[in-house]
């Protein structure tokens, strides 16, 4: 199994592979509806959104054999939100992701939002952003996540360039320790839910 970029036909399989991979994720349970069906194509329209925007960056990353599980990084340029980078947000739809979640909470989503980009602006050193990383739930435990980011990993590495994501479970913090990042700080998503922002310094 080798790890390539996305073709534009496997799209709609990734988004699908990246619904079940946060179905159980308790951020997205929090926003989004209880109900399985509408919970489950609300976050593919969501991963549909994410992965126009990122592919317009070409940095999508993905397993040979089939779509087992999708890698999405922005680039350094990313983080500057100069009038290009809006339109592209903007052009991919990912704009509307909020009004996908729940009435009550949309308020709730765009505040988290604009204070995840904000962060991302406010970093003032160039480096790469893991948007999103998901590996189908029958695929897990295998190794894949880890195959999938080191194509970013080593770029980093040889550019000098930090890495930072957020996440929300602890199992997921593990994973990521074990890939080289150190946890930045914790949030609370509607103060009670916790999320991590993490950070890799590049190998020397």
């Amino acid at each position: 199994m080798e790890i390539v970029k996305l073709a534009r036909s496997q799209t709609l399989e990734a988004s699908k592979t990246l619904s079940d991979a946060f179905s159980r994720d308790p951020v997205v349970g929090h926003f989004l509806t209880d109900e399985p069906a509408e919970k489950l194509k609300a976050l593919q329209a969501i991963a549909l959104k994410l992965i126009h925007y990122c592919e317009s960056h070409n940095q999508i990353y993905t397993t040979s054999d089939s779509v087992k599980g999708i890698a999405m990084w922005l680039p350094p340029e990313a983080s500057s939100f100069s009038l290009t980078e809006l339109w592209r947000l903007a052009a991919s739809g990912a704009l509307t992701i909020p009004f996908y979640m729940r009435w009550d909470r949309i308020v709730q989503a765009i505040s988290f939002m604009v204070e995840e980009m904000m962060q991302r602006g406010q970093r003032r050193e160039p480096h790469w952003y893991l948007a999103m990383l998901g590996v189908g739930s029958q695929y897990q435990g295998q190794g894949i996540g880890g195959q999938l980011l080191q194509p970013i990993l080593e770029r980093a590495d040889r550019e000098k360039l930090p890495c930072y994501l957020e996440t929300s479970t602890e199992g997921a913090v593990g994973f990521y320790q074990r890939q080289g990042f150190e946890i930045l700080h914790v949030g609370k998503v509607g103060n009670q839910l916790p999320y991590w922002t993490m950070k890799r310094t590049p190998s020397v």
